[in-house]
């Protein structure tokens, strides 16, 4: 009888060990984990309405894909873009992890988390608008999705676009207007992104 209560009692300890074996949950992947990542700048109409500007898309324009690839991400080789003093264009960044699956929402589903900068830019010469939007409809500044207008000509020179990982709190202290901060490090965490690329500001299509 002894044996018989033994035998119960060790089967007993066994299936609860399976069960919670199976219950376990299963490793999140970070999604935050960036494998490759490109950014598209796409023409776009600035419509100013009492003082309020929209941006609408104008048909047929080509687009400025910039591919950024490799273990640092790091743009085609020697070459830089130009983007038109007086135009406006939609900078939106796509990006994929590791498995080459989409994670550029992850950044605006986690907006308290995250802050694009754009820096490197002469003084003066660059506006930059956020407009991103999240799951629920809400308006958030991250920076997956923007708006730039050139305003000013200027030579070839690096411009950066950081994706910055925010402690805690941080994100609460940063504006609208800090988009080109270049202290932006005083805004505590980590980047997630660091694109480095050459751009020429240029009037009336001349370039180089």
């Amino acid at each position: 009888m002894k044996k018989f209560i033994l035998g119960l009692f060790t089967c007993s300890i066994i299936l609860t060990n399976f069960s919670c074996s199976k219950d376990d949950p299963i490793a999140e992947v970070d999604q935050e984990e960036v494998g490759g990542a490109t950014l598209v700048f796409t023409p776009v109409q600035a419509i100013d309405q009492d003082g309020q500007v929209n941006y609408e898309d104008v048909e047929g324009a080509e687009e400025i894909k910039i591919v950024f690839d490799g273990a640092t991400l790091l743009p085609p080789v020697g070459e830089h873009y130009h983007l038109e003093v007086g135009e406006s264009y939609r900078v939106h960044l796509l990006a994929t992890d590791f498995a080459g699956r989409p994670t550029e929402q992850t950044f605006v589903s986690r907006a308290d988390q995250h802050q694009a900068f754009i820096l490197g830019a002469p003084t003066g010469t660059l506006d930059y608008k956020y407009a991103d939007v999240d799951a629920n409809g809400n308006t958030v500044n991250v920076g997956v999705t923007g708006y730039l207008t050139v305003l000013e000509h200027a030579d070839t020179f690096a411009l950066r676009y950081v994706m910055r990982h925010l402690n805690p709190g941080v994100k609460e202290g940063i504006r609208a207007q800090d988009w080109n901060n270049e202290d932006y490090t005083k805004f505590t965490g980590d980047n997630d992104l660091d694109l480095k690329f050459e751009i020429h500001l240029t009037e009336d299509g001349h370039g180089h």
